[in-house]
Order: structure tokens, then C-alpha cells, then sequence
């Protein structure tokens, strides 16, 4: 079952269309940074590989086949922004269907690495959305390790050790993206994507209060075949604020490499925004940071896949719904701001029992943490 615009289970679609331009799978995303420098220093320990530098970008690649996966741009204003994600289309009619869209580019040469042939258009938000067709896939991809593991009862490592060494958590490929949009325009916006392309709502969750739902998780719908939980999200926002990315994510290889990232990340002196923990839909192990600009970037490492036979859950809004286990939701991952988790890794060294406590009051509207404790 699918989720109907008022937030309630229906049939499987919000809206089925005949011809829908159908992605394949995720490209790349698009950012302008104010110092492009101190952004390459913050991918290269995210664990991004640089592919390719021009003026003013410079483009990285993962340790998969896809031949791009980041674009850092220098910013025109000392301002950081968002420019688009890109999708990688099934077909170049895919590519003419998307040109033919209200306010979209005509086809061009992609001059992103991978090449190919690329068509810009607008979700209802003005988010760009890059579709690309004809890319040639990367000849530097690899496979690393697999590690076995030995549970309590079953040992299939035996006379073999575990031995990593310290260093970034190499990227694999981009894995989602997503956008909090006025709650006003979260239905639309949701309509407009699964109306559009061949994605679909895996998993919502709602307002247990008026049983609407306020963030959806949107897959790619390739029919029996498997792809990931989520490519996409939406989260409806405040109506005085305009639609913004939260956050972009990138799979890591396993939980070993991401505790190792992890550190690397922290002993480099880079913010870290909520993690490690386990999230609950998708299941991915999660672990968030702010990049040199602000920007949220996620490790994450076994996801669930999903296709057409897969039921459609919606869950109540709750922190239990967020996660399984991990450090408690911090206001920075719910805020996007880099300023409130800074004021949190202070009160986690001064105050770490105020952070554990359920009804402790924390007052971050300053660069200086007061805490409030209740009597």
C-alpha cells in the first residue's frame, strides 16, 4: 500500500501515471562553498576522492563505478548553497520527456566527469534537479574488504585477525538526499515527485495527533528489483522558513570503516551533528557531521532494500522512531545549525548528565550554553 495525500494508507501510488521519467539511480549533488579550499580538506576526510578540479570546482568520486558523486563550487557570495542533486535516467527519451517539462533546460553535454547528455528542471520548490543519460561509469572502482564476523554462536572467523588502520571511511556512493519544505507544500511536493518519476513513499511518518503525515521516505521503483530504502525525503517544515536541504548521505563500506571515519573526522577537529547511532526506518547505522561550510553530510552503512512487495509502513512521530540506539537527538540534527552543536559537545564535557536527562531544559539561543534544570 501506498500513502494517499491526507496521510492515510491507499492503493499502491499517490497518483499513477502512464509515462513517468524513470531514474536509474543517483548521481550526484551540487554545492557552492565561501572557501572551496577548507571544503576539499573536509571531503577529503569525509573520504571523497577528487576526480577532477577546474577553476572555481572540483569534482569527487567514491570507491564505486559511479564517475561523480560530489561537486564543490566556489561560492559567489559569502553565502553556502545548495545547487541540485543529480539522477542518472534509464533512457535519452527519459531525457526528452524532462525537456519537454514547464521551465526545464533543453538537452545539453554534461561537462560533470562521466560526460553524457543532461537535462535541468525545478521541483515545485525551485530545487534543481539534474537528470543525466549516456554517462560512462568510472574504471577506478573497487572492492574492499569484507569482514567476517564472529557472533556468540556461530564462528566462521577462526585463525584469522581483525587488524584496520586509522584513516578516513572511504565513500562508496551517494545514497539520498533531502529537503525539510513548508508544511503547506509537503503533499504537493511529494505528489509532484511520485507523480513525475518512478519513485515511490517506502515509509512515512506522522503527527500521531492528527494522523498526517510529516516526512516521507521515497524509493526508486524499479518493480521486483531491489534498490535502496530511500533516494529521497521530504519533511514538512515551519511555514515561515523556505524549503532547504537537510542533509546528503553517503554509503561507507561497513560499520568497522565508519567507526574509523568517525574518529578521523573528530581527532581532524571537523563538528560532528548526531551519531553514531542506528536509524529505525531504513535501518542504516548513521553518523552525521557538519562539512567546513555547515552543510550536513551522512555516513551510513547498512540500509535496507526495498521493492514493489514491500509494505508501506507509517510511524508515529517519536525519538524511537528516529533511532534504535545511539546518542540522543541533539537540537543541531533537528536545527541544521553548526552553532547548536557546538554548544552541545560543550554541555556532553561539562554537563553530560544534562543531556541524558528527559526533562532538562537547555537553553541554546547564544554562542554561550545556559542550562536550565528542573526542580
Amino acid at each position: 500500500m501506498a500513502v494517499t495525500a491526507n496521510g492515510s494508507n491507499g492503493s499502491a501510488g499517490e497518483t499513477e501515471d502512464p509515462r513517468k521519467i524513470r531514474l536509474d539511480r543517483l548521481a550526484y549533488v551540487h554545492y557552492q562553498h565561501p572557501d572551496l579550499s577548507k571544503a576539499h580538506r573536509f571531503l577529503t576526510d569525509f573520504g571523497m576522492e577528487k576526480v577532477k578540479e577546474t577553476e572555481n570546482r572540483i569534482y569527487y568520486r567514491g570507491f564505486g563505478a559511479a564517475p561523480c558523486i560530489y561537486v564543490a563550487e566556489a561560492s559567489p557570495t559569502p553565502n553556502r548553497n545548495f545547487v541540485g542533486g543529480a539522477w542518472v535516467v534509464e533512457s535519452y527519451r527519459d531525457l526528452e520527456d524532462a525537456a519537454a517539462l514547464p521551465g526545464a533546460s533543453q538537452i545539453a553535454d554534461s561537462d560533470v566527469p562521466g560526460g553524457g547528455s543532461t537535462v535541468t528542471l525545478k521541483d515545485p520548490n525551485g530545487h534543481n534537479i539534474m537528470l543525466v543519460f549516456g554517462q560512462i561509469l568510472s574504471s577506478h572502482s573497487k572492492s574492499l574488504h569484507q569482514v567476517e564476523m564472529n557472533s556468540a554462536c556461530v564462528k566462521p572467523r577462526v585463525g584469522v585477525f581483525q587488524r584496520f588502520k586509522p584513516g578516513p571511511s572511504p565513500v562508496h556512493k551517494l545514497g539520498h538526499y533531502g529537503f525539510v519544505v513548508r508544511k503547506s507544500t509537503f503533499f504537493s511536493t511529494r505528489e509532484w515527485y511520485t507523480r513525475t518519476f518512478n519513485l515511490k513513499v517506502t515509509d512515512s511518518v506522522f503527527d500521531p495527533e492528527s494522523n498526517v503525515d510529516e516526512t516521507s521516505f521515497l524509493h526508486i521503483d524499479k518493480g521486483k528489483e531491489y534498490t535502496d530504502h530511500h533516494s529521497l525525503f521530504l519533511a514538512a517544515g515551519p511555514e515561515d522558513k523556505p524549503s532547504h536541504i537537510h542533509h546528503s548521505s553517503f554509503e561507507v563500506h561497513d560499520m568497522d570503516t565508519q567507526l574509523l571515519g568517525h574518529d578521523w573526522l573528530r581527532n581532524g577537529g571537523w563538528v560532528n551533528c548526531w551519531g553514531v547511532g542506528r536509524h529505525l526506518l531504513g535501518s542504516q547505522i548513521f553518523d552525521y557531521w557538519f562539512d567546513a561550510s555547515g552543510n550536513v553530510l551522512e555516513h551510513y552503512s547498512d540500509g535496507d532494500l526495498v521493492n514493489i512487495d514491500t509494505k508501506v509502513t507509517r510511524e508515529p512521530a517519536a525519538p524511537q522512531t528516529l533511532f534504535v540506539w545511539g546518542p540522543n537527538i541533539p537540537l543541531a540534527f533537528m536545527s541544521g545549525r553548526i552553532e547548536d552543536a557546538v554548544i552541545d559537545n560543550k554541555l556532553a564535557i561539562t554537563h553530560p548528565q544534562l543531556l541524558e536527562e528527559p526533562n532538562t531544559t537547555v537553553n541554546k539561543t547564544s554562542t554561550t550554553a545556559s542550562v536550565d534544570v528542573p526542580h
